[in-house]
């Protein structure tokens, strides 16, 4: 075949190709044209009601003999031992105690009327146990926040539910209060002998919660008045729950949140500054709920405080520094007044100092970099460390200053 009528063959191929396409083309024109037309026509289907049959709350109680879970026989061995050594020993030892995990918070009728009770298992060997609020310890306003969490508990009786049987049937019962006590009263102890040496021990603890309530004001009779900062973090040391004030977290920042500076999870380590012996009842809070009808617990109760503040690094060492090398860093603005008190940064944790701008910059903060808390980078020039005061220039924005309607994190 010559090469003339092979190029004859390809464009008559081309060619019919060409027309085949146009074909096809107008072809789907025409169907789509006709499957509008029948789309007009066609109603869209009603879409069926679907009857919806939802369960209620009988808002009934049950009885607590007939419905709390029995604990089986082949898991009593392991808790009917730790009772029996807890009935020997003249004083309950820590290693007398289990470790268990809160699962609900039930309402049972009893014949004493109706108790409130957390249900938790224990980790050794998955037996249920049931803590009534009166043996909750710390923690007996708010059972709820146990669930899921981890605690030492002491076991205290069995209850067995059908009496004369030849299988018996118990339920188990526990107390949180005991635990405390024989964790705590140990620290009591100790601080007593020799308070000092304690304040020096470091101990482990891992955070469980936080509980965030910064400073505000309130308006009462009139005037306003400044509720100061409660917040708090709890952590649990040794299957107990001890708290720690913000402020002996973490050195005292405008900038950053507790949030975002502790983490559910997070190891930390900590020391004792002081424990005090008092009783369960003593306090008004206490004292209220029990004329309320709520189960308050009896007897002793420790109150610990403990701070982290010396295991962690001082934020004047780092502004010391920071001053000697004319470092040049980020720092964060927390105070705009256009008038004569002018612009406050926070160089470092509990550092608030004067910053000074040049007024022919071209970037000028307002009142919504304070709520921003927006990013200036600044060089220290003068710090007074007795007083906690000095002053900085700020040499720029790295990422400009807020507008309104701008959410973007800084």
């Amino acid at each position: 075949m010559s090469e003339k009528n092979l190029m004859d063959i390809i464009a008559g191929s081309s060619a019919k190709a060409e027309q085949e396409k146009a074909k096809e083309e107008t072809k789907q024109s025409e169907q789509t044209s006709v499957d509008k037309k029948d789309t007009k026509t066609e109603e869209a289907p009603k879409e069926e009601r679907v009857e919806r049959h939802y369960v209620h709350s009988k808002n009934t109680i049950p009885d607590f003999l007939e419905s709390a879970e029995k604990i089986p026989a082949y898991m009593q061995g392991l808790v009917a031992q730790h009772r029996r050594n807890m009935s020997s020993n003249s004083k309950l030892e820590e290693k007398d105690l289990l470790m268990a995990e809160g699962e609900s918070v039930n309402v049972f009728k009893t014949n004493r009327g109706n108790l409130t009770m957390l249900k938790m298992r224990i980790e050794a060997n998955n037996a249920p146990v049931y803590i009534p609020q009166n043996h909750a310890g710390a923690s007996y306003r708010h059972l709820e926040d146990l669930v899921g969490q981890r605690r030492a508990i002491a076991i205290d009786q069995f209850v067995q539910t059908n009496e004369g049987e030849v299988d018996p049937e118990y339920i188990l019962l526990g107390s949180i209060q005991q635990a405390e006590f024989v964790v705590m009263g140990t620290l009591f102890s100790e601080f007593e002998k020799d308070p000092e040496a304690v304040r020096k021990q470091v101990h482990e603890g891992v955070i469980t919660q936080l509980l965030e309530r910064p400073a505000h004001y309130v308006e009462e009779d009139g005037k306003r008045i400044l509720v100061p900062n409660r917040s708090m973090i709890y952590f649990d040391y040794h299957g107990v729950s001890l708290g720690m004030r913000e402020q002996d977290f973490y050195y005292r920042s405008q900038v950053k949140t507790l949030s975002q500076r502790a983490f559910i999870g997070e190891k930390i380590q900590f020391q004792i500054t002081n424990i005090r012996k008092g009783d369960y009842r003593d306090s008004e809070v206490a004292q209220r709920d029990a004329k309320n009808g709520v189960d308050v617990p009896r007897g002793i109760r420790y109150y610990i405080d403990s701070t982290r503040l010396p295991l962690i690094p001082n934020p004047d060492d780092e502004i010391r520094k920071k001053l000697n090398d004319h470092t040049i860093f980020k720092a964060y603005i927390v105070r705009v007044d256009t008038g004569i008190k002018g612009i406050l940064v926070e160089v470092a944790p509990r550092w608030w100092i004067k910053a000074t701008l040049s007024p022919y910059s071209p970037v000028q903060p307002s009142p919504l970099d304070q709520a921003a808390h927006t990013p200036v980078t600044v060089r220290l020039d003068a710090i007074d460390f007795e007083h906690k005061s000095g002053r900085c220039t700020i040499i720029r924005f790295p990422k400009g200053v807020a507008r309104a309607g701008i959410s973007e994190s800084m």
